[in-house]
């Protein structure tokens, strides 16, 4: 009866202990990933990549401030609408001996009647430049996601590589285990085996590319996203192929439509236009309200009472002639605004040619990744028969590393069109001008 207790106890304590360990290994697991190891890291998505880069990227910033900065533009030209009013003060002392002093006070005010539509056109180029920059800002943030998923599938690209690098370099190793079996048991020349080594080498250089493509593939990604270039980077998988077909017309007429560019081209037409109007306005009199109050002491006598007085003025300025400036100033404008009318058809043209670039790249891409499926299933097939033939005395040693050089060729090819594929449709979505977060 001792002997069944003794033997629960000590299962009992084994128990304690192995849970005990199991819980300290746990607590170093955890602490472990608290200093940035990427042992139970979540992966970051796609749509999370680029709300980051929307809250941190410089360039947003940038953009919106120049929204600030035009919004504080058309309210100063707003209040040009509006009298001006202003104070002024004075001490003069006029002898030291007799000590004469005056004193005076005024308050004016200034307000423009007429001003050949200076003001109002003012005011309204204003508010275009104000629109031109939430255009602008729309722009500048189609473009960071556009950039921020050409990083993202560039660092899953390279990822892609880095493994079959890796998967290259196991499978030469492996062969030049069983070539240097051989040559042991005198099956093979030794040149086989410095091939095979040579062979090994190439595959290891071709690793360490990998890796080094991937840590600046994850810089970039890290930079787009404000972050320390160091972070580590864990993104979901997506690289992969979703077929989608798209009509080419209807692109064009939805880029024309949203392309923030257009937008923002507008209004800088109708600044433009305003400017002209602007200009025109030198031809016209300018005419203000000027109205002033004075209070003044110690210029009249008797010296210690205070004097007020008022006026009331209708100011009308002409400019007569000055030299061919206002003629030359409305010749630059009109020029100016013909130049952004052509360059409107210019930016048209463009975003379509843009459009049509990134179609045809999504349609290149499509065919190329099925064409790599194919060959990636026959590259696998014709190592595996040539290393089997290979053991069997049936094929060389140079077959076998041909054949090697193939499957990782394909391979690669075959991520390498992913990404392409990938890419040609996140930039068919900017040249549309779809601003989104992923998908």
């Amino acid at each position: 009866m001792n002997r069944k207790l003794n033997i629960k106890e000590q299962k009992s304590q084994i128990s304690i202990k192995t849970k005990n360990f199991v819980f300290r290994v746990v607590v170093l697991h955890l602490a472990l990933c608290t200093l940035h190891f990427p042992c139970l890291a979540e992966s970051l998505t796609l749509d999370e990549s680029i709300s980051e880069a929307l809250r941190n990227n410089p360039s947003i910033m940038v953009a919106r401030g120049k929204i600030e900065e035009a919004e504080a533009e058309r309210g100063k030209a707003l209040s040009n609408f509006f009298p001006k009013i202003y104070t002024s003060s004075s001490y003069t002392r006029l002898d030291e001996e007799k000590g004469d002093e005056i004193y005076d006070y005024n308050l004016g005010v200034m307000q423009p009647l007429f001003t050949g539509g200076k003001i109002t056109s003012l005011y309204r180029m204003q508010k275009k430049n104000f629109e031109a920059s939430q255009s602008y800002f729309e722009k500048v943030k189609n473009d960071l996601v556009f950039e921020v998923k050409k990083s993202y599938f560039k660092v899953l690209e390279m990822e892609k590589l880095e493994k079959v690098a890796e998967e290259a370099v196991n499978q030469v190793t492996a062969h030049l285990e069983v070539v240097e079996n051989f040559f042991r048991e005198g099956m093979v020349p030794q040149v086989d085996v410095l091939k095979a080594k040579v062979a090994l080498a190439n595959a290891k250089q071709n690793l360490i590319n990998a890796n080094n493509g991937v840590k600046l593939a994850k810089s970039y990604f890290n930079n787009l996203l404000n972050r320390n270039m160091g972070t580590e980077v864990n993104l979901e998988d997506i690289l992969s192929f979703e077929e989608i077909n798209f009509d080419f017309p209807s692109l064009a007429e939805e880029a024309f439509d949203n392309r923030p560019e257009i937008g923002e081209m507008k209004s800088r037409l109708s600044m433009a236009e305003e400017g002209v109007k602007i200009a025109r306005s030198n031809f016209f009199p300018q005419v203000m309200f000027i109205g002033n109050w004075d209070r003044q002491k110690g210029a009249e006598i008797p010296v210690d009472e205070w004097e007020e007085s008022w006026s009331a003025v209708i100011q009308v300025n002409m400019n007569i002639w000055d030299w061919g400036e206002s003629r030359n100033e409305f010749r630059r404008t009109k020029a100016q605004h013909e130049q952004l009318r052509n360059s409107f058809v210019l930016l048209k043209n463009g975003i379509e040619l843009e459009v049509r670039q990134a179609y045809l790249d999504l349609l290149a891409a499509k065919e190329k990744i099925k064409v790599q499926e194919q060959a990636i299933r026959s590259a696998e097939r014709n190592f595996q028969d040539t290393s089997l033939r290979f053991k069997e005395g049936m094929a060389t040693n140079t077959d076998v590393l041909d054949a090697q050089t193939m499957l990782s060729q394909t391979r690669s090819d075959y991520y390498q069109a992913l990404y392409d594929y990938n890419l040609a449709l996140a930039a068919l979505e900017r040249a549309v001008g779809r601003i989104g977060e992923g998908r």
